[in-house]
């Protein structure tokens, strides 16, 4: 599905994931995708930044969920082999931030469903691109899947954080229509 994708605009959707499961949501929804976008360089985080965006910001105005990824940390294993596994949990909170241990997802754990939302956004990118008669999708042509809907999760984000989305809009749209030409 990933295939005509650019390699920033595939690594924000695997940042996606990651927001979702940083947030305890159960599935990758389009204010995930907005964080991807923001978080990897390329058009989208360009424009975003200039409408003021801040990713920490961002990340703090996206409720909680109750999925808890496991961290795969058994406790009681460690503690056999001599590894106090709250001593390791308080040193980490104290050099990266609070719950930063059960932010690590190990390998293959990071298979969480899209919500309709997010796929809207990868759809409408593609449909972007194809109008444009781009060859690959960029970060640009997914951030304008997300601002062409109706409504969704990122769109609300955007608006409580007191983005100008006319401006948005027109912005990402000449950054991408300048790339499609060069």
């Amino acid at each position: 599905m990933f295939e005509r994708f650019e390699p920033a605009a595939r690594q924000a959707f695997v940042t996606a994931k990651n927001e979702a499961g940083y947030a305890g949501q159960d599935k990758v929804r389009s204010e995930h995708v907005l964080l991807g976008l923001l978080a990897e360089p390329g058009l989208a985080a360009d424009a975003l930044t200039a409408a003021g965006l801040d990713l920490a910001d961002l990340r703090a105005r996206i409720p909680r969920g109750s999925h808890v990824e496991p961290t795969g940390l058994d406790g009681d294993a460690l503690a056999r082999i001599g590894i106090d596994l709250d001593a390791v949990r308080r040193a980490t909170d104290a050099a990266f931030a609070p719950g930063a241990l059960d932010l690590v997802v190990p390998p293959g754990r990071n298979r969480r469903p899209i919500a309709d939302d997010a796929r809207d956004v990868l759809v409408r990118a593609v449909r972007e691109a194809q109008r444009l008669g781009d060859q690959h999708i960029s970060s640009g042509h997914m951030l304008i899947g997300i601002l062409d809907q109706k409504r969704n999760g990122a769109l609300t984000l955007l608006a409580d954080a007191g983005v100008d989305m006319n401006a948005l809009r027109a912005d990402i749209g000449r950054r991408v229509a300048a790339a499609s030409t060069s």
